[in-house]
């Protein structure tokens, strides 16, 4: 979680409005919609997609001034998984991903984010002929307007 925090502050410092993807190593994520204004109860669909093929997805939230909380971590090709009103699901290419929050409530808002690795929990290790640099991430700010 250590570099999630320093991407954050780096885009904190420059002052972006809205998130845009971030590349590393020649592999991009794009979000979409980058920014989305929905009304209390609308359901709110985000999409992930990736020009390289990942072993895992994951999906976190992030609130106002506080840390990262991760959603969902997905790990095969198709993989479905629902938590509440929360439904993520792993592209079968492993280029995408996907996150649907059904009937939005204020407590939604916030910031998402998606992230991918292309090695799985327990598999990655550390070599001294290998660079390793922060997961590809994503974001996307929702802000639920209240009637």
């Amino acid at each position: 979680m250590h570099f999630f925090n320093k991407i954050l502050q780096s885009l904190e410092k420059k002052e972006k409005k809205k998130c845009k993807a971030i590349r590393v190593s020649g592999q991009q994520l794009n979000q979409s919609p980058q920014s989305v204004s929905i009304q209390e109860g609308e359901d709110v669909y985000m999409n992930c997609n990736s020009s390289s093929t990942f072993n895992t997805s994951q999906w976190y939230k992030q609130d106002a001034g506080e840390g990262l909380v991760p959603l969902t971590n997905l790990y095969k090709a198709g993989e479905l998984t629902r938590n509440g009103k929360l439904v993520a699901q792993f592209g079968g290419t492993r280029q995408d991903s996907f996150l649907n929050i059904s009937a939005s409530e204020p407590k939604d808002a916030g910031t998402y984010f998606c992230a991918g690795a292309q090695c799985s929990p327990g598999t990655c290790s550390l070599h001294s002929n290998l660079q390793v640099g922060p997961q590809p991430l994503c974001c996307l700010r929702i802000l639920l307007l209240l009637a």
